[in-house]
Parts: C-alpha cells; structure tokens; sequence
C-alpha cells in the first residue's frame, strides 16, 4: 500500500541529527535513515495502522495577534511558565484524556516523525499564518525550516488547510507561529512513523509505521526550508 506519507517531496533537513541519538548530521540523510509508511521493509508493519493525529488547540485569549507561539519544545518548555507562552495563549489536547503535559512528556520518550499537518480555524486567515519548525542540537546548530501554507485550488472549505512536509519530533523540536487575536488554531499532527522502545521487549521493532488517513486527499503542498 502506497502511503502518502512516500509522496512527499520535502523533508526536514537532510543534515542534521535525530532523535534517535546519532551523532554525526554529516553522515545521514533523512530519506535514507527512516523507513516510510508505505515502505513494507518491516515484517511487523506489513500493514500498518491508519495515522491518527496528535490533535492540539492553541487559543489566543488576548485582542491582539501573538507573535513567536511556541508548540512543543518539550525539554526547556515542559517546566517552563506556561509551556514558554505568554499568559494569553492556552494549549489544550484534543485527545481524550490526555493533557498537553503528557503529551510533551510522551514526545520525549517517544519521538516521531510527521507525515502531515491540518490546520483549522474558525478565522479563516489562522491557518495560513506562516510555521516555522525550529530544531536546537546539543552542540548548539539550530535548523529553521519555514513553511507557508497554501489553500489547496481543490478544496471549498474556508479555514481549513494541510501541509505536507515530513520532519522527525523529538523533545527539541518546536514549532512557532503567530495566532491572530481572538483566534484558536486546532492543529492537528499525522504521525508516519512512531519510536517506541519497549517494543524491543516483546521483539518487535522500536519503530512503528503508520499509513496515511484516508480522510485526507493527496494534494501537495509548496513549503520552503532554512539552515541556519
């Protein structure tokens, strides 16, 4: 099965280290290191599970736009004074019962890689506000990737976007944005493939492969990318 997670045509930075630990960015390229969705290199994800979303409401309860949003950054913002936002902003999971705390918690000992985001506002101009995926190695090389969201030529639907552009989540990944006065902006989170050790405990392999949601179309989407 042919994931849409494999057409992609951007990736987060082919030169930088992971959250799997390696320790040489010169040496690894993001598409040779990771197995994809729809790869079948697995015996154990010969058919994987559809992606379910990490589904995440940021809410400006303030008039004015709020610039430099931080979402994740689980190591310097999981104790941090409100997740590293000012008072106006409040982050909500809209996972059951799950906390945006655990979350952060579960990002740190699970690392995963994203195969696609949705955006969704009810102001229509919210999830259209440029991203911007932000990366702090432990040597101290910073990777900014921005991404602009485009409104897909296919789709009627106002306030609603997707972004296709796979980078790995580990607990120095952020994302930053601006969110509009007034304005909560539902962001929802597509993994294609999730690390989890204690898999090895039942001999299973640590990664975990997930095929794309077929709620959502295969239309591409236009992003750019910066080192710094």
């Amino acid at each position: 099965m042919k994931s849409y997670f494999d057409e992609a045509e951007f990736y987060a930075n082919e030169n930088y280290s992971n959250a799997s630990g390696w320790s040489s960015f010169d040496q690894y390229d993001y598409f040779d290191e990771y197995n994809y969705a729809g790869g079948g290199s697995s015996s154990s994800n010969t058919n994987p599970a559809a992606s379910l979303p990490y589904i995440l409401n940021i809410q400006n309860t303030a008039t004015a736009d709020q610039a430099n949003v931080t979402v994740l950054g689980a190591n310097v913002n999981i104790n941090g004074t409100n997740f590293g936002n000012p008072a106006n902003i409040v982050i909500t999971m809209d996972n059951g019962s799950v906390t945006y705390v655990q979350f952060l918690q579960s990002v740190i000992s699970e690392p995963f890689r994203v195969g696609l985001m949705y955006l969704q506002s009810a102001n229509a101009q919210q999830p259209f506000r440029q991203l911007t995926i932000s990366y702090t190695e432990p040597n101290g090389r910073t990777v900014n990737t921005p991404i602009t969201p485009a409104l897909d030529p296919m789709q009627q639907q106002a306030g609603v976007t997707v972004v296709r552009h796979m980078f790995p989540v580990n607990a120095n990944t952020e994302i930053l944005t601006t969110i509009l006065g007034s304005a909560t902006l539902t962001l929802r989170l597509y993994p294609s493939e999730v690390l989890d050790i204690s898999r090895s405990l039942v001999g299973r392999q640590v990664n975990k492969d997930f095929s794309n949601p077929p709620e959502i179309n295969q239309q591409q989407q236009v992003t750019g990318r910066r080192g710094m």
